[in-house]
């Protein structure tokens, strides 16, 4: 019986943390560039049943459940337009590299971005856009007309190249921490992240193990920001069937500690 109770404490734990991790993806349904996240769950090592009578193996059985990992669905969102010269979507497989304020490089899908006053790129945190040398990009302090970014990356201003723009994928084994909502790192130091504009004209980017999904020729599209790929309908239907997974192991827990309760109360009898 208290096997059956660990495996019920252990099942509602799970679930919680299913909720929170739902929650968290239907609090982020309208932020630009957010991509959902879901856990994968295991169960604890089977311990082997024996009659303590005959010695006979009867199986085996499991203590409860763990979770395991925490997953982030990468696949592309559908793009939304403004209009407006610094909004930039990622088409295809790739990242807008950050400069964090404490000198870290994070990746974000979240291209609202906007000229700061000393004519950097940056975004609405202060942080900056960086090209593909991984330094800021400055566009000037003055006499911005025209700004144009190529679907390739290249930025001009008033018809002269200023910077070249790239995105960058994760490994698909390398460990990847998300930093509130819409940015990305590696903790590992040592994760060499891939430039996904420098093999567009590549075969190998329509079948490339290394990436996290697969995907076509990458792109820059300007004047767009891409939504998050929550579904909102899906992501409410999941929190139903959470909760009603949390009850049951909650009444399966009730009834276990009832009879336990009882015996106790038999036995002092």
């Amino acid at each position: 019986m208290l096997r059956g109770i660990y495996s019920s404490a252990t099942g509602m734990e799970a679930h919680k943390d299913m909720h929170e991790m739902i929650a968290d993806n239907l609090a982020n349904a309208n932020t630009n560039g957010y991509k959902s996240i879901s856990h994968s769950y295991k169960s604890f090592a089977d311990s082997g049943l024996v009659n303590s009578i005959t010695g006979q193996p009867l199986g085996a059985l499991s203590h409860g459940t763990e979770a395991n990992s925490t997953n982030f669905n990468f696949a592309q969102a559908t793009l939304r337009e403004t209009g407006n010269a610094l909004d930039l979507a990622v088409q295809g497989e790739g990242f807008f590299p950050l400069q964090l304020h404490d000198g870290r490089v994070a990746y974000t899908r979240n291209g609202h971005f906007t000229m700061d006053q000393n004519g950097f790129i940056v975004n609405q945190h202060g942080e900056y856009l960086l090209d593909q040398g991984l330094s800021p990009i400055f566009l000037g302090v003055q006499g911005v007309r025209d700004l144009t970014i190529l679907r390739n990356g290249t930025i001009m201003v008033n018809g002269s190249l200023i910077a070249q723009l790239s995105t960058y994928a994760f490994p698909k084994d390398a460990q990847i921490e998300r930093m509130e909502g819409d940015k990305f790192l590696s903790p590992n130091p040592g994760t060499t992240m891939i430039n996904t504009m420098n093999i567009n004209n590549g075969d190998d980017n329509k079948n490339n193990d290394n990436f996290n999904y697969n995907a076509p020729t990458t792109t820059i599209v300007q004047g767009f920001i891409e939504n998050s790929n929550v579904s909102s309908i899906k992501t409410a239907a999941d929190m139903v069937q959470v909760m009603r997974g949390y009850e049951a192991n909650q009444k399966a827990l009730k009834v276990q500690t009832d009879s336990l309760q009882l015996l106790m109360d038999i036995g002092n009898i």
